[in-house]
């Protein structure tokens, strides 16, 4: 991919998560940015999907401000890619797979900030805050589960159409993929 392409799907990615993670910070601890990073993920190679989740980080930040959930977020949301990343060639497109590994992220995800703050603040600032977010980590390991349960298939079809569209071509036949194909995976 060109240089230029490369750093506007990159960057059109990042903003279409962050906006969609603004469209439903209303309802506490319920998003899309772990579905959509897996979509992520699944279709661009490690680096580009890894460069997403840090534009995405920097949004937040120039958006909402600078504090210590912008450090969280600049290694969380990556390692997030990364465990996609390594799994994909094992789950596929398999929603019960990452359903179930999307809502054990959502469950840790207060986990991994807490041990931040552990770092930050000190260990019994780090046991508190986990402790005070467990709620908020139930929420987000069960919405994960079930966004990624009922909308990984059919996002991932258009996704991989969208993709090809980008990348020129029909999305109806390419010579290494059959007629019928889905896309697959890289």
């Amino acid at each position: 991919m060109k240089p230029v392409k490369r750093i506007v799907l990159i960057s059109a990615l990042a903003a279409t998560i962050f906006a969609a993670q603004v469209g439903l910070a209303f309802i506490p601890n319920v998003e899309l940015v772990t579905l959509l990073f897996l979509l992520v993920a699944l279709h661009l190679e490690p680096v580009d999907a890894l460069l997403v989740s840090v534009v995405f980080a920097v949004l937040e930040a120039l958006v909402w401000g600078l504090g210590d959930w912008v450090i969280g977020y600049l290694w969380i949301w990556p390692l997030w890619m990364s465990i996609s990343v390594l799994f994909k060639k094992i789950n596929g497109v398999n929603p019960d797979r990452w359903a179930l590994l999307g809502g054990l992220f959502g469950l840790g995800f207060g986990f991994l900030f807490s041990l931040q703050h552990a770092v930050l603040y000190g260990v019994s600032m780090g046991i508190a805050y986990w402790i005070r977010g467990i709620s908020f980590d139930i929420v987000h390991g069960i919405s994960n589960y079930i966004l990624i349960l009922v909308c990984l298939v059919p996002m991932h079809r258009a996704f991989t159409t969208l993709m090809r569209r980008w990348e020129g071509k029909n999305g109806r036949h390419d010579e290494n993929r059959g007629p019928r194909d889905n896309g697959g995976i890289r």
